[in-house]
């Protein structure tokens, strides 16, 4: 495998001087970062050609339109979420947009695939399957080296988009934005700052790939987050989970035609959740808080497929409560079922670190579509409950405040408008023009005799 290596090695360095004579700086680029891929080092010469390769197709790309992908550690579950709403915020900015990252699938007789709303979107997407650090190396070289772009915004400080973010950095002067929209430390065991004895290097998913990811999130060109408490914690700017107001239109019409469809009556409150309906999220507790209000008109309506069934027995068993299942919904659908709801309800674990730093989506939703929003107090909603615009209530209190909600005014008129306000695409777009307008350019040189590998490209070392 040693000799292999190094015969491709040489075949790659031999095509990249060849197309450095010929001022190729791109094809040069290509080869050139083919020779990094088989883990063999380049010559002072060599890396000075690569180097100035680099310089010379950025000016010669200078006034070009940018090319600009987001990208995703895992493309194959709802995380990928984050991905569509920056890669849609970028198409309304007018820019060349596309979607990249990674479906990490460790078992190959039940490959994962590419998370279904993705499937459906018009945004074009390219990614990698990988198993384990050794693939993804491998694999990113390749993809990195084949898809130039100018600016790649990371969704989420995780391993793959770690290594793919400093592979860009080297092999193409990219312009690298970190994007934070949970504290990702909640996923694992977060007091592991070096690396233990007999740690497994080789999963993804390890502990100590979340932790070094995450210590490593401020090191690019800048970083965004979802909102202000991720804000104090990381700094950066916040880009909420925005939704375009010429989609989210509610209207009477609409909520009285999908009533109409799935047989909800017109005058009955609806309480709705939108979603993966788990245990962590409330259900229960909302079923309880309904079950002892007397005389209510409420409608649990969820819509969302169970992933366990002895969940929802258990959540049907509760007595005095009025429900209704919708199974999965498509993502651009989203604003036409959310009409048919009046309340939603959002019990965080207050015990939970991402929880507590944690703004929902469906959140966003609701308020888009003029809902009104009971939540329990946490950091990264509190600025919501200040605005008024978020009920604040806990598992105790949620019976009172449901009977408080049904005896008030509607609340969507003011909802709606502070949506378009804050939390809307169209508001977003110049404070993302804005952040781009601001980076500058950046220099990452190849080194000589240098082997990049998994340990190289984790290790931070600032640009000169």
């Amino acid at each position: 495998m040693f000799l292999l290596n190094q015969i491709n090695a040489n075949y790659y360095k031999y095509q990249a001087e060849k197309a450095y004579r010929k001022k190729d700086w791109q094809q040069c680029i290509y080869q050139f970062s083919g020779t990094l891929k088989h883990k063999a080092t380049l010559t002072d010469f060599q890396a000075d050609m690569f180097n100035d390769a680099k310089k010379q197709l950025q000016l010669e790309n200078f006034n070009k339109g940018k090319k600009i992908a987001v990208c995703g550690w895992d493309l194959s579950h709802n995380a990928a979420g984050r991905v569509l709403t920056l890669a849609e915020l970028y198409q309304h900015c007018g820019y060349n947009t596309s979607i990249i990252g990674c479906v990490i699938s460790s078992n190959p007789k039940r490959p994962k695939q590419l998370w279904e709303p993705m499937q459906l979107s018009d945004i074009l997407c390219s990614f990698i399957t990988v198993k384990d650090t050794a693939e993804l190396i491998y694999k990113a070289f390749d993809f990195v080296r084949s898809h130039p772009f100018d600016i790649i915004h990371l969704s989420k400080p995780r391993l793959p988009n770690l290594i793919i973010g400093r592979l860009y950095q080297l092999i193409w002067n990219t312009h690298i934005i970190m994007d934070v929209d949970d504290e990702e430390l909640g996923f694992g065991q977060f007091d592991k700052g070096f690396l233990p004895k007999n740690t497994d290097i080789t999963n993804i998913r390890s502990d100590y790939w979340l932790n070094k990811s995450v210590s490593l999130a401020n090191t690019f060109d800048a970083i965004t987050v979802s909102n202000a408490a991720l804000q104090f914690r990381y700094s950066g700017i916040v880009i909420p989970h925005v939704r375009d107001a010429n989609k989210f239109l509610p209207s009477k019409q609409l909520t009285l035609e999908m009533r109409k469809k799935y047989d909800v009556p017109p005058t009955q409150k609806v309480l709705l959740f939108f979603g993966t309906p788990k245990p962590h999220k409330g259900l229960i507790e909302t079923a309880q808080a309904l079950s002892q209000i007397k005389e209510n008109n409420f409608l649990f309506l969820i819509i969302g497929d169970f992933i366990n069934k002895a969940f929802q027995d258990k959540l049907t068993a509760i007595k005095g409560v009025n429900f209704k299942f919708l199974p999965n919904q498509p993502y651009h659908s989203i604003s036409e079922f959310v009409s048919m709801g009046d309340v939603c309800v959002i019990l965080q674990d207050t015990d939970s670190i991402i929880s507590e730093y944690q703004l929902p989506a469906k959140l966003i939703d609701a308020l888009a579509m003029g809902l009104t929003v009971i939540s329990t107090e946490t950091p990264a909603l509190n600025s919501l409950i200040e605005d008024g615009v978020i009920i604040p209530t806990n598992k105790e209190q949620l019976p009172s405040t449901l009977i408080q909600v049904l005896s008030e005014p509607s609340r969507s008129a003011f909802n709606r408008d502070y949506f378009l306000q804050n939390l809307s695409t169209q508001v977003f777009i110049p404070v993302l023009t804005g952040l781009l307008k601001k980076l500058r350019s950046q220099n990452h040189p190849i080194y000589s005799n240098k082997c990049y590998d998994i340990i190289t490209l984790t290790e931070y070392h600032p640009s000169p």
